[in-house]
């Protein structure tokens, strides 16, 4: 009936309907599969002194993870801006990245720098508050490391080494980076189709 990012946003509106700032944040958990890292989205809201903090609504009674659901270890979570620059930096496969046997199905796997990549751009997007499916993309289609270009490269180690809200707002602003009014969707049940976003 759902996937992790539809938990996540139900539980960041329930968050903000109490008057707690909250976001969805996309990237990528260590804890499903040892040894790779599952994309997966999760909630971030802001505690009262000031700090964020994540949150995974999905895993509070079906998974048995050694840590609070409720203040997931940054460890634990790489946003995809931290997951971006561990596989630049080579801390990291970016082969370890993506999604295994994609709606069960054997063989169905997505992994890579251009995996990354792409949770990076939507990742951005939500901070940004577009919050996007996690097949939703825009752009040239990149299903592949060897057609990332430096000006794909470039762009994304200037998103993954952004700090501030403001610079990150700037970098939104970036043409290739805006969600565009019309997107493309790429779901394993209904086929890739365009989607045009109602703007408020």
């Amino acid at each position: 009936m759902g996937t992790c990012r539809d938990f996540a946003l139900l539980h960041c509106s329930l968050l903000r309907a109490t008057g707690t700032a909250a976001r969805i944040r996309c990237g990528f958990a260590t804890y499903f599969d040892e040894g790779f890292h599952a994309d997966h989205w999760v909630t971030e809201y802001r505690l009262p002194e000031g700090s964020w903090r994540l949150a995974d609504p999905q895993v509070h009674h079906e998974h048995d993870v050694p840590f609070d659901p409720l203040d997931v270890p940054r460890d634990q979570f790489l946003v995809a801006a931290d997951a971006w620059r561990a596989c630049r930096e080579g801390r990291a496969d970016p082969q370890a990245f993506g999604l295994i046997d994609l709606n069960g199905i054997e063989g169905l796997s997505y992994a890579g720098l251009w995996f990354v990549r792409a949770n990076v751009r939507r990742d951005l997007a939500a901070l940004n508050g577009v919050e996007l499916l996690p097949w939703d993309s825009w752009g040239p289609e990149i299903e592949d490391d060897a057609l990332l270009t430096d000006e794909d490269l470039a762009l994304t180690d200037a998103v993954a080494v952004a700090r501030s809200e403001d610079e990150l707002r700037r970098l939104y602003a970036t043409p290739p980076l805006t969600v565009p009014d019309e997107i493309t969707s790429y779901t394993t049940y209904n086929g890739v189709r365009k989607v045009t976003l109602r703007r408020s």
